[in-house]
């Protein structure tokens, strides 16, 4: 009976630890959207300069704001993180990042027929690259990847015990986070970017490396942005 009681007595300690880390996570998503507004405020005028140089910079501008800003709440676990990274990691990026990947191109198959187009996210992104191509493929390939994983999978990391609540939860999040026109048919782009955020979410807990997940998310950034500059 006191064991049973001693149990009970742990699992309730742990609980509000788990309910903090959970909001922690939000606040770091509020943070994001905090970060951008503070680039977009400070680089807007450039941003929306007919000098594509100009432009860019801000751009880059925004998002190193961005970056820094997560990077410094968050520099303890991203030192760490490099300082352990193994090269069997990549192995474990490459193979999560193909599984999320495989649904994600049969998934968006289905939903271009059922919605009639590509998903909005992805033609913003089309449209972005044929503007600023080059700032563009820093920022989708370089440091968006790694503010998104700082965002949405490491804040969420201590707010779970179970890899799948952690996996599934942080992969919704990710893919509401990819929807850039809010109507019914739109948000069934949830489950292609949903599905690829569940296994970089996976690839993070299997290794408890933010770097695995980043090279998976890098790698499929990259590619896309080739098959779009090359189709």
């Amino acid at each position: 009976m006191k064991e049973e009681t001693k149990e009970i007595t742990e699992i309730i300690e742990k609980e509000p630890n788990k309910i903090i880390e959970f909001f922690k996570g939000i606040s770091t998503i509020i943070l994001y959207f905090v970060f951008a507004l503070i680039g977009g405020t400070i680089f807007g005028n450039y941003y929306e300069s007919t000098n594509k140089i100009i432009a860019g910079l801000s751009q880059l501008g925004t998002y190193t704001i961005m970056l820094l800003g997560l990077c410094f709440i968050y520099r303890e676990k991203l030192l760490n993180d490099f300082k352990t990274f193994k090269k069997d990691n990549i192995n474990i990026a490459l193979k999560n990042w193909l599984c999320g990947l495989g649904i994600m191109f049969i998934s968006n198959i289905f939903i271009s027929f059922i919605v009639g187009d590509i998903a909005a996210n992805e033609s913003a992104n089309r449209e972005l690259l044929n503007n600023l191509p080059l700032t563009n493929m820093i920022t989708m390939i370089i440091i968006g990847p790694l503010i998104e994983e700082i965002t949405f999978r490491i804040s969420f990391k201590k707010a779970f015990t179970k890899w799948y609540t952690f996996a599934i939860v942080t992969g919704l999040l990710f893919g509401l986070a990819h929807i850039a026109e809010f109507n019914l048919l739109e948000l069934l782009f949830i489950i292609p970017y949903g599905a690829l955020g569940f296994f970089f979410a996976k690839a993070i807990y299997e290794t408890d490396n933010i770097y695995t997940g980043y090279i998976a998310h890098l790698f499929h950034n990259a590619l896309c942005i080739l098959l779009i500059m090359l189709f």
